[in-house]
């Protein structure tokens, strides 16, 4: 269990020690992956309900299985890591941000300073998203007062891709909206964390759209990083040209006069070019080998030049983003064991490059879907292009045909068995979830009936992986009367997925409930525990005794629960999306703390988000 929090521990206790008191398509917004209706923004709530208070066995803590079932949060840090007030943190963390703003800020203004930007053109800084507050259902102050220097460092230490799909999507819905610049913090490295916290989610578009609402003479040299890493994840080179030379001017990196050369290129400016290809090998830290290649390669493609070199990727045994990058906008098939290699977040990058093939794109696309970067629709719509190259005669037992008789077959007794066929024999858990979130609507589709009972928990787990909370209740009345572990499975997913409580919750049932499941059978009681708890769906007198039984320490308490509870408390939602992904930090859920689970539930239904806390208390269910 240590290794649950230790990422976690790590960031916050980091965080505090920065505090002063120790306490979609290219240029498209990304499209919302939620079903018509679920989600939408809350209405204001003056006195929402607060978290249910968690039981508290006794004061000693209760005993713990030996094994990695033992729950060990009470080995985190005690450091309080509530956030410093904006009083104590703007007077020195403003100076240290515009120091280091200064040298890149000059350099980029006296390259704009003869055709400036006029005045009536210039953005806003006081706020800086691409998406309205309206859209994505998060306040444009929904960070508070919590200092800007705090909320930046835990968003640049934070490891990304994390375990929740859901909250990933939330959190992205946070990153991209028109939201309040808090003070203490230079506002264009306000912006490149946070495009760079998009970026390694796989989020490559939306990062890209973000960077492009900052002036460029309010560059900072990490809003440089962040432009070049948009672009690297997007896999296109030209977005570099805005702000290419007064980098190379203000950073001492072998990057940018690469990234200058290929603009000069693009522009069909060759001698420019060539120049600066030239200028780029001579310098102390010359890039080389493959990352050299590319560069020339994009070089040639924009002038015709000879600077054109073969690329051959047979010796290369890394991957990064500017390989990504570079070789993704040629048109390059780059090896899939170096694409593997790249991790989940390129996988996300490589799911929505447009220049790719779509059927080379499949794979990806599968697990951009569990990481929240696809919807369900944009699965289908891929295997549906697929299918459309293929021969029509022969996909009856292929992905895509099995999908359009899910949708499509005169009798549902066949939709049925062509779901069955799509969720048989996964690969693994993200595979398998993969498949849940393909097949959502499809599901939803399917009449609720007593002959697929046996089927309830798979429908169900589908409808629920994409948000179709309405449809899946339907199932109310199936799930009562089925019985086994199927049964158990449905019962679960319906207790905490659906938008009210349609089953009795019987805490034998819950003490009993995991061994249907991949991962430890204890673990998922023990979400299942506290996914009721935190939705107040277990009754007070019921709620100790479960404690007890499954082991769960709900008194524990550290900096992090400490963070995330005051600001539920505070009716922060932004602040509460960022620290719920913080709790977050693996890409494996048998990783997650149960009661850091509640906490993250109990503080999105604090704020207005219970439709997304009820997602995440069902995919906790449905990932291990």
């Amino acid at each position: 269990m240590r290794r649950r929090t230790k990422a976690a521990a790590g960031l916050l206790a980091g965080a505090a020690l920065l505090a002063v008191a120790i306490p979609a398509a290219f240029g498209q917004s990304p499209q919302s992956l939620l079903p018509p209706g679920f989600g939408s923004a809350p209405k204001a709530q003056p006195a929402a309900p607060t978290p249910p208070a968690p039981p508290v066995p006794s004061p000693a803590r209760s005993p713990a299985p030996s094994g990695d079932e033992g729950d060990d949060v009470q080995e985190l840090p005690t450091l309080s890591l509530a956030p410093p007030t904006q009083d104590q943190a703007d007077a020195a963390d403003v100076q240290a941000d515009a120091d280091k703003a200064t040298a890149a800020a000059k350099a980029a203004a006296a390259l704009l300073r003869e055709q400036d930007i006029p005045e009536f053109a210039r953005r806003s800084t006081d706020h800086i998203g691409f998406l309205s507050p309206t859209v994505t259902g998060i306040p444009q102050d929904g960070f508070g007062n919590t200092a800007g220097r705090y909320l930046k460092t835990l968003m640049a230490r934070m490891d990304a891709p994390i375990a929740s799909r859901w909250v990933s999507m939330l959190l992205r819905r946070v990153l991209t909206t028109d939201i309040e610049t808090p003070g203490g913090v230079n506002a264009s490295d306000w912006v490149a964390e946070r495009a760079l916290l998009l970026t390694r989610m796989g989020e490559a578009d939306a990062a890209r759209l973000l960077v492009q609402r900052v002036d460029p003479d309010k560059a900072t040299p990490r809003y440089y990083d962040a432009v070049l890493e948009a672009a690297m994840a997007t896999a296109d080179p030209g977005a570099l040209c805005p702000v290419a030379e007064p980098a190379d001017g203000a950073l001492q990196s072998a990057t940018w006069p690469l990234a200058r050369a290929m603009c000069a290129g693009l522009q069909n400016e060759g001698g420019t070019a060539s120049a600066l290809i030239d200028r780029a090998r001579s310098l102390p830290n010359a890039a080389s080998g493959i990352d050299l290649a590319l560069a020339e390669r994009v070089v040639g493609s924009g002038t015709s030049a000879r600077r054109a070199p073969d690329v051959q990727w047979t010796s290369v045994n890394s991957m990064t983003s500017w390989r990504f990058g570079l070789g993704s906008a040629l048109g390059m098939t780059i090896p899939d064991y170096l694409l593997d290699q790249g991790g989940l977040a390129m996988q996300g990058w490589r799911a929505r490059a447009p220049m790719l093939p779509v059927a080379s794109r499949l794979k990806a696309m599968r697990v951009a879907a569990t990481l929240g970067v696809m919807s369900s629709a944009d699965l289908v719509d891929a295997l549906s292009q697929v299918a459309e190259s293929g021969d029509p005669y022969a996909m009856d037992d292929t992905p895509a045909g099995r999908l359009r008789k899910a949708y499509a077959a005169q009798d549902e007794s066949d939709r049925v068995a062509a779901l069955r066929a799509l969720w048989a024999n996964p690969e693994d858990e993200r595979d398998q979830y993969a498949s849940r979130i393909l097949t959502a609507r499809a599901a939803a589709r399917i009449n609720p009936s007593s002959d697929y009972a046996a089927d309830a928990s798979a429908l169900i787990g589908a409808m629920l992986s994409a948000g179709c909370d309405i449809q899946a209740q339907r199932w109310a009345d199936v799930v009562r009367g089925a019985k086994g572990t199927a049964g158990d499975e449905a019962w679960a997913l319906m207790a905490v997925g659906a938008p009210r409580l349609m089953v009795d919750v019987d805490t034998d049932r819950v003490a009993d409930f995991g061994s249907g499941g991949r991962g430890s059978a204890l673990l998922r009681a023990q979400f299942l525990y506290v996914g009721l708890a935190a939705l107040g769906r277990i009754p007070p007198r019921d709620a100790e005794a479960l404690a007890q039984k499954l082991h769960v320490n709900m008194g524990d308490r550290n900096a992090w629960t400490q963070a995330i509870d005051q600001a539920a408390a505070k009716r922060e939602p932004a602040t509460v999306a960022l620290l719920a992904a913080v709790g977050m930090q693996t890409t494996d859920w048998s990783q997650v703390s149960p009661v850091f689970l509640y906490h993250i539930i109990a503080a999105l239904r604090a704020v207005g988000f219970e439709p997304e806390a009820r997602m995440v208390a069902a995919e906790a269910l449905m990932r291990t």
